[in-house]
């Protein structure tokens, strides 16, 4: 690609953005307005439009001359704001967690091969404590919380991920052929929960539990992380148990709202 087309594409990308933003003050936009508004030739207005009714982003009505707020756009609106309704209800929930086992606790979301992290508390009673991770994306497969939201994925959808993406070896410990995780989905599905035990980060453990909706599908996931030495195998079910009870506490609050 040249830099001529590199940066045309870059400009169109930006026009793009632009047109969108204009719908959060005009409910619906002609060609003319996206031309007079981005500086742009009516032509250039009519294939922004066109394109992003195309994948969704606008719709226009058989009568009018005029674009709205496509499906996409508002799958994403609704998407991001259940995101934070989450977020703000589950917050309480987590502080009490973190102050009951007395260790960090995380709610972490599935995005593509990784898991973003949309809240975390870390206890302040130990001079060892594992770092905070809110806003933060690590790989879905070395985490106990990525691998408790990919046990619920279709095993079609998990390997499209692995094509793509590989399982990339994060520290010694991680698991990186796929027959392997596969044995580690099987076992997670089976037991209601995944570990972590180093292999995202060198001695650091981690136990999670999904959160679920409605038809027990996960929507996030619920995760307690420590030094390996405050979170040895046998502390696990113990931790279980208060994740499971935290978990429900959420749900029954999320969608009692």
């Amino acid at each position: 690609m040249t830099n001529e087309s590199a940066s045309s594409g870059l400009a169109s990308v930006t026009n793009a953005l632009r047109l969108l933003s204009m719908l959060s003050s005009q409910p619906d936009l002609r060609v003319v307005d996206v031309s007079r508004q981005l500086g742009i030739a009516p032509s250039t207005s009519h294939r922004l439009l066109t394109c992003l009714r195309e994948e969704g982003f606008m719709q226009q009505t058989r009568t009018s001359k005029r674009y709205s707020v496509g499906p996409e756009l508002l799958r994403l609106a609704r998407h991001f704001s259940s995101q934070n309704s989450l977020e703000r209800l589950a917050r309480p929930h987590l502080v009490s967690l973190c102050r009951l086992v007395g260790e960090a606790v995380n709610l972490q979301i599935l995005v593509g091969h990784e898991v973003l992290c949309l809240d975390a508390v870390v206890e302040d009673r130990h001079d060892l404590h594992v770092k905070r991770i809110a806003g933060r994306r690590v790989a879905a497969h070395a985490s106990a919380a990525g691998k408790v939201l990919l046990a619920a994925m279709p095993l079609t959808a998990r390997q499209a991920l692995y094509s793509e993406h590989g399982l990339p070896s994060i520290t010694s410990r991680t698991i990186i052929d796929p027959d392997a995780f596969e044995e580690e989905m099987n076992h997670v599905r089976n037991a209601g929960f995944a570990i972590n035990l180093g292999e995202r980060e060198d001695g650091v453990h981690a136990v999670a539990v999904s959160v679920l909706d409605l038809n027990d599908t996960p929507m996030a996931a619920l995760a307690v992380a420590a030094p390996a030495v405050r979170l040895p195998k046998a502390r696990v079910p113990g931790l279980v148990r208060d994740l499971r009870r935290t978990r429900a506490a959420i749900t029954a609050g999320y969608f009692a709202c």
